[in-house]
């Protein structure tokens, strides 16, 4: 036997387990519920489009580690609690009708990006690997899970002047005007001439100096010592900056602005260089009054926002109560359990009425009370829970 076909011999036969692995780590599990599988594919297609963000925009070191490992728990939890509104769908014995999911593909041939052309719709599938009967059973758990939650939490409207001053002190932040900051800075850059020096060495280098600071060590000599900005000299002081003001970076603005007067902030990472902030005097913009019209309706919008989130979380987990949830990572599985709180009010609610959110799922509601005409036809044609 020659050398040529034992070598070949040898590469399929290695080569077989590979794909053997690789199919295992797509097909991998991820978690249960209720005996329905995710797997590592899902979480995967889930967290792909926003880790390649990440890795792009995030130089790596501990905060790209922290945000990675953030969207994947997060993906995993999103997914368990879709197949928990999904089983309860099921259970109320909830039939999506295929029309449906057909006028909501439509929406999305016709909207901005594919401007009516089915072809390119179909093109952008074959680019991403999926095929039409794949992405319309994505769709179909989508719009069931968001009418799911509109039926759990569409009725609440009524906005108390107890909760519209809760909302207007909790986001009060955002009807603040133009603030200003005397700022000092520190710059550290990632990479030097000296090859010995990593980019792990300076950043230690950085929690180092700021570590002195808090120690009582003052900031603007260390700016003087460290920092390779062009305000090093002056001891990091960049005077009294603004969002308007264009003297600085905005991000850096703000990250200063977020300081209180004499705070230090965070080492803060970006992709040349390492930075420590002080606030020498932080002066935070005019707040505007409740009773400021645009304000009151951003108010209402968002204590509506917060209402219907506390109704969907209670909702959730009376459903994790009753589930069975494990999780894999790994060699290891966890069962999980919600957990445990004090039961909150319920929200003020309307009488009972629809408001779905989901595209081609207009006026969908359980036995309506006698509809007008127009919405009778609409309902007929799109009843999703049926009744034995």
């Amino acid at each position: 036997m020659s050398r040529l076909l034992i070598r070949s011999l040898l590469l399929l036969s290695l080569a077989a387990p590979l794909a053997d692995a690789a199919r295992r780590e797509v097909n991998a599990i991820a978690a249960i519920v209720n005996g329905r599988v995710i797997t590592r594919s899902e979480v995967d297609e889930a967290v792909k489009h926003t880790r390649e963000m990440i890795t792009i925009t995030v130089p790596p070191g501990p905060e790209r580690d922290r945000q990675l490992r953030t969207l994947e728990e997060d993906a995993i939890n999103s997914l368990i609690e879709r197949e928990l509104i999904l089983a309860e769908f099921d259970k109320l014995g909830g039939v999506l009708k295929d029309e449906i999911i057909e006028e909501d593909i439509s929406k999305i041939i016709n909207g901005e990006r594919f401007k009516g052309d089915r072809d390119a719709f179909l093109a952008e599938l074959r680019r991403t690997g999926m095929t039409l009967k794949r992405f319309k059973d994505l769709r179909r758990k989508i719009v069931t899970v968001e009418m799911m939650r509109s039926r759990e939490t569409g009725g609440i409207k009524i906005v108390t002047p107890q909760q519209l001053q809760a909302a207007y002190e909790k986001h009060g932040d955002r009807f603040r005007g133009p603030g200003a900051v005397r700022l000092r800075t520190l710059m550290i850059p990632r990479v030097t001439a000296d090859e010995g020096v990593t980019v792990d060495d300076q950043r230690e280098l950085a929690n180092t100096i700021r570590r002195r600071v808090l120690a009582g060590e003052d900031f603007a000599q260390m700016a003087r010592t460290y920092s390779q900005d062009s305000a090093a000299a002056d001891g990091g002081d960049r005077g009294t900056v603004t969002l308007e003001s264009g003297d600085l970076r905005k991000d850096l603005v703000m990250a200063g602005l977020a300081l209180k007067t004499g705070e230090v902030s965070i080492v803060l990472e970006d992709a040349v260089a390492f930075w420590l902030l002080k606030s020498e005097n932080t002066k935070p913009g005019v707040k505007k009054p409740l009773s400021d019209p645009e304000v009151r309706d951003t108010c209402e919008k968002l204590a509506l926002l917060d209402m219907r989130k506390e109704a969907h979380d209670r909702w959730v987990a009376k459903l994790m109560r009753t589930a069975s949830i494990r999780r894999f990572d790994g060699d290891q599985v966890t069962s999980v359990t919600p957990p445990k709180s004090e039961p909150l009010p319920s929200a003020p609610r309307t009488a009972p009425a629809p408001t779905p959110p989901a595209p081609g799922s207009e006026a969908v509601e359980a036995s309506p009370p006698a509809p007008e005409p127009e919405k009778r036809r609409v309902i007929d044609r799109l009843r999703i829970f049926r009744r034995d």
